[in-house]
């Protein structure tokens, strides 16, 4: 189990929109909760939720009904990391459903349950998702109580699954916050896999690769290769073998500025305290624009992936970033190719011939036109279908 310390709700000054009695001595909470006199000469506490999360359970912001449960009385949290059987426990306690969200993702995929917040008293409170459940009571005791016998309940062994990353987006207060995506099992590739796809001899550079990550602190790696020749279905890869050991978060080329962001030091750290025991891994799609020789277009995350990949602000943020890019490294600012900052640069190329022959046999196609391929046309096959055709692309 992994404790965390007391923690309030952290809400800003916005306006109050739920109501809690307490005591009359009432006190304001980080912004949370405000007293007020009632017509009876007693007090009450108004509680500012409008920056609590409806469903979720983040480091520091909690459900709304936790948030109203609470005010600013005391209130401990317990969390474990942990797999449980999100579909029996709602079978064996659907009265203490309270809040519930269910992701319905492709059309060929079953339902997932996202995120789930039980009430089991008054100020007895557990969130589940499918990899962690948070208690909440009026003491630290109660709120791990409360987790231990949910998890000695309802853990058990589930169907094998990939790996995931933490997709980070900006909300509506331009808080930088997160979203899990989970990763099919079929994104975990075996040795022979990797050899047909990537061409021999990939399986054990992809083992000397992964002792690198698992043995630094921080690093810049980069993934060169033109669309459709496999950076994105090898990242998913590694994701799954390395999700005991590393933690990856993924920034859309859309939101590259979060990069210079001042919040996004702030961000790490509480990432960093509800993680102590993960490496982390950032990935960068498409990341061109980001990665080439500074202008004063991009002379911002240049110079913000320089810090981030080695200097004082690396030793205290501890990231690893992997960059793929479409262009040469030719192109890329000749800091970034530094020996002792690059911890890998690895071309993922088109398949010749011969290798992209023996991977279609092994799918049980036919290249017909003797030329080279990329990963994605070869999974396409010489007529063009989308068959089992891995995604291209984290947004795939």
């Amino acid at each position: 189990m992994n404790d965390t310390p007391e923690d309030t709700a952290g809400l800003n000054d916005r306006p109050e929109v739920a109501e809690s009695m307490t005591s009359p001595r009432a006190t304001r909470s980080n912004g949370s909760a405000k007293p007020h006199r009632a017509h009876d000469g007693g007090a009450r506490t108004v509680c500012e939720i409008t920056r609590a999360n409806a469903f979720s359970a983040g480091y520091d912001q909690l459900p709304v009904p936790v948030v109203v449960a609470f005010g600013d009385g005391r209130l401990h949290q317990h969390r474990r990391e942990i797999s449980c059987d999100l579909d029996r426990a709602i079978e064996e306690n659907g009265e203490a459903l309270i809040r519930s969200h269910r992701n319905h993702v492709r059309d060929d995929a079953s339902a997932k349950w996202e995120e789930l917040l039980f009430k089991f008293g008054p100020k007895a409170f557990l969130h589940a998702k499918d990899h962690r459940i948070v208690g909440y009571g009026r003491n630290p005791s109660e709120a791990e109580r409360q987790v231990k016998e949910f998890s000695e309940k309802y853990a058990g062994t589930l169907k094998p699954s990939g790996g995931s990353f933490q997709l980070i987006k900006i909300d509506r207060y331009d808080d930088i916050e997160t979203e899990t995506v989970s990763l099919d099992v079929s994104t975990i590739l075996s040795d022979e896999r990797l050899d047909l796809h990537f061409r021999d001899g990939f399986a054990q550079w992809h083992r000397d690769f992964s002792g690198r990550l698992c043995d630094s602190t921080y690093g810049l790696s980069i993934f060169e290769g033109t669309p459709g020749t496999g950076k994105t279905s090898y990242l998913r890869h590694l994701m799954g073998t390395l999700k005991a050991s590393h933690r990856f978060y993924f920034i859309p080329t859309s939101g590259m500025s979060v990069l210079s962001d001042p919040k996004f030091i702030e961000f790490w750290s509480r990432q960093r305290r509800a993680n102590p025991a993960r490496k982390f891994i950032v990935v960068l799609e498409d990341s061109d624009a980001a990665l080439m020789t500074r202008a004063c277009d991009n002379r911002e995350q240049v110079s913000a992936i320089l810090n981030l990949s080695d200097g004082m602000l690396a030793d205290f943020l501890r990231l690893q970033i992997i960059c793929t890019i479409n262009c040469t490294a030719a192109d890329i600012d000749p800091a970034l190719m530094r020996p002792g900052r690059l911890l890998c640069h690895r071309v993922f190329r088109r398949l010749d011939y011969s290798g992209a022959s023996r991977l279609a046999e092994y799918l049980g196609r036919n290249l017909k036109v003797a030329r080279d391929y990329s990963l994605a046309e070869v999974f396409a096959g010489h007529e063009g279908k989308d068959t089992n055709r891995p995604h291209i692309g984290f947004g795939a």
